[in-house]
């Protein structure tokens, strides 16, 4: 069903999440006070942008807010998003408020200001949710990207196999035939840039990073066939950056790794090391190739940069691949630098921007669409959803179904458990289902729910 939706911010985040919703077909109005950025959403965007500042009554006014089904305040200024949000329940208490807030200030359980009594039903911190992905990374060290479903139980791992492991030159067909209960489901692969939704004839191809669908008891078994037996357990992490996201991050992970932080500014080790007393601070420039090899950084299972600089976080994790660091995790401002980064060795890209886009994607779609993530660097959307009373997959098994091209069924959510799908696999009422789709095919894809 169209919405009518308010985006006040235009950065990163806000241009996303407006292009990610105009294509599913809403109604988008987009607010931003810096005319470069207003400029580009009206030529890029199918939305009406508008130059103003979003905390004031009038911009508000002229972006319709008062009929929005959604209003989401997206700047990197916590109290423009919270005055846009609260001014906007005032226009219209009917709309739906998500709000992003970065400030733990207004988040604590005894904070003067109660964001929900203010109307904002969702409060949204991307550093937090930054931190909870490189901490996932981290604990599971051969993965490239991880995302979880049904309370952890389902699992979406990206990963690029070895080229001796068992599945290596089989086709999918071969691998149904050789094993009666595969445990994982490959739903795509980025082969050279090129991304593929595969069918029964796909053979993987060494180099190939394969996207699978794994319940969380099968993830050994699913690692060991894609080559991973003895991986080497991760014991030390450090982390370059002792900003807001380095702090969080490490405060994560001191209890189960050991963990340094790095940063040459001083004010920010002796605010991380009040918070963090039991984590060892270093000042260094994490660029200093003298400085690294003093702390051995060949024998660290992981580094982590999180520095506010894109060149650093990047060159730093191609300096430590260099070194024989076992998982390297790089943090990128702009989802556009993804395709870019992707090829240079680094496990894994973290895009504090897209995490944010995603979790307002979880909470945006309702109804029959539970989620919509963006994969990255990929040609692909994820869809958790579930079908109506009317749609013509009830009850059928997904072989019989005449399904949208580039796009397949990776996993299946009943009431009582999940499933991996298989051509077997049965849809029905109150289940959800985990779809692959590039983006083109989202909307077919929802017209066989309906």
């Amino acid at each position: 069903m169209k919405k009518k939706i308010v985006i006040v911010g235009a950065g990163s985040v806000g241009f996303y999440l407006a292009k990610t919703l105009a294509a599913l077909g809403n109604d988008i109005s987009i607010i931003d006070n810096d005319p470069e950025k207003v400029l580009r959403a009206k030529q890029e965007l199918d939305a009406l942008a508008i130059e103003g500042n979003g905390a004031q009554s009038s911009i508000l006014e002229e972006a319709q807010v008062e009929s929005a089904d959604l209003f989401l305040a997206v700047t990197r200024i916590d109290e423009i998003n919270i005055v846009a949000s609260m001014k906007a329940y005032k226009m219209n208490p009917q709309a739906k408020i998500l709000t992003r807030v970065r400030s733990g200030d207004y988040q604590e359980k005894n904070a003067l200001l109660d964001l929900k009594e203010l109307g904002i039903e969702m409060v949204i911190n991307p550093e937090e949710i930054a931190a909870r992905e490189i901490q996932h990374l981290v604990q599971h060290a051969t993965a490239q990207e991880i995302m979880t479903y049904s309370q952890d139980r389902v699992y979406m791992v990206a990963l690029t196999p070895t080229d001796t492991c068992d599945i290596m030159h089989k086709s999918l067909r071969e691998l149904g035939k050789q094993y009666d209960e595969l445990p994982f489901r490959t739903v795509a692969i980025d082969r050279e840039g090129t991304t593929i939704i595969p069918g029964g004839n796909h053979v993987f191809q060494p180099g190939d990073k394969i996207f699978v669908v794994c319940l969380k008891d099968e993830l050994k078994e699913m690692y060991r066939l894609c080559g991973f037996r003895q991986k080497k357990m991760i014991k030390s992490v450090m982390i370059m950056g002792a900003g807001k996201l380095g702090r969080l991050v490490a405060g994560k992970l001191k209890n189960q790794f050991s963990v340094r932080l790095v940063d040459h500014r001083k004010e920010k080790l002796l605010k991380a090391a009040k918070e963090l007393p039991d984590v060892l601070m270093l000042h260094a420039d994490g660029l200093d190739i003298d400085f690294l090899e003093s702390e051995g950084i060949g024998d660290f299972g992981a580094l982590i940069t999180l520095t506010d600089d894109e060149t650093t976080n990047l060159f730093a994790g191609l300096i430590a691949k260099k070194k024989g660091v076992q998982k390297v995790i790089v943090h990128i401002n702009s989802p556009d630098y993804l395709p870019l980064v992707k090829g240079l060795g680094i496990n894994s890209v973290v895009s504090k921007n897209l995490s944010t886009v995603d979790a307002f994607m979880r909470y945006v779609v309702k109804g029959r669409v539970h989620s919509v993530m963006m994969l990255e660097g990929i040609d692909t959307e994820v869809i958790e959803l579930s079908p109506s009373p009317n749609s013509k997959i009830i009850g059928k098994p997904l072989a019989e179904i005449d399904f949208p091209p580039d796009a397949v069924v990776g996993g299946v959510i009943h009431p009582n458990g999940e499933e991996i799908a298989t051509g077997k696999s049965i849809i029905n009422l109150g289940d959800r289902a985990i779809v692959f789709a590039r983006a083109s095919r989202v909307s077919d894809v929802e017209a066989l729910f309906n």
